[in-house]
């Protein structure tokens, strides 16, 4: 029985860096079918990174490349966990600097005012986001986030849940805590692309420092 609740899938061979993402996907049991235009050529039977989008959360899975096209990539699933909800994905470590664009005053009003903060992202999961600055916030404030290094004219805007007092690295007062708001289909998916690539370049890391 064909299993058609995915509605994308994005493939990773970390070797070679080559990426192929697809809305075209059939799968039935282990294999899987993803179909498209100008797929990067990976080759037969290298093992690959996968992750797979539901309606309702992310599947990351290990597979066995069957056939590669530049129209069709056919894959063998060796290795699938868990599916992981919204409320539960993965959260990586990234260090990257960035800006608070905007803050919403509490109360009833929520008036909004320029920030043009700087900030350095500590961590990132499509859950939320974790970052240093010297700005105060407060619990439940709303506040808005340059992610243009992820997409350009990505603002995403969040809620502060934690404050913590430092003070940090590059001398930072704050680390604070966020959960993501109104978060589109569209840059649910960026944020995964880019948390699931960064856990890949984060584990090779580390297999060389053990090396």
């Amino acid at each position: 029985m064909t299993d058609s609740s995915y509605i994308k899938m994005d493939v990773f061979y970390a070797e070679e860096e080559v990426t192929v993402s697809s809305l075209a996907v059939t799968s039935m049991g282990e294999r899987v079918i993803l179909a498209g235009e100008n797929f990067g050529l990976i080759p037969h039977k290298s093992i690959v990174e996968v992750v797979g989008y539901l309606q309702d959360g992310i599947v990351y899975m290990n597979a066995e490349v069957t056939l590669s096209t530049s129209s069709q990539l056919n894959l063998t699933i060796i290795k699938i966990d868990d599916k992981q909800e919204r409320r539960n994905y993965l959260k990586v470590k990234v260090f990257m600097n960035t800006k608070l664009v905007r803050a919403f005053s509490l109360g009833r009003n929520k008036k909004a005012f320029a920030m043009n903060e700087p900030i350095h992202t500590r961590d990132i999961s499509l859950g939320g986001i974790g970052f240093y600055t010297s700005r105060v916030l407060f619990k439940k404030q709303r506040i808005e986030i340059d992610l243009n290094m992820l997409r350009p004219g990505f603002i995403a805007q969040a809620e502060v849940l934690r404050r913590e007092r430092g003070p940090f690295r590059g001398g930072y007062r704050f680390k604070y805590g966020c959960r993501f708001m109104n978060i589109s289909g569209e840059e649910e998916r960026v944020l995964c692309e880019f948390v699931f690539r960064t856990q890949i370049e984060n584990h090779k890391k580390l297999m060389h420092q053990e090396d």
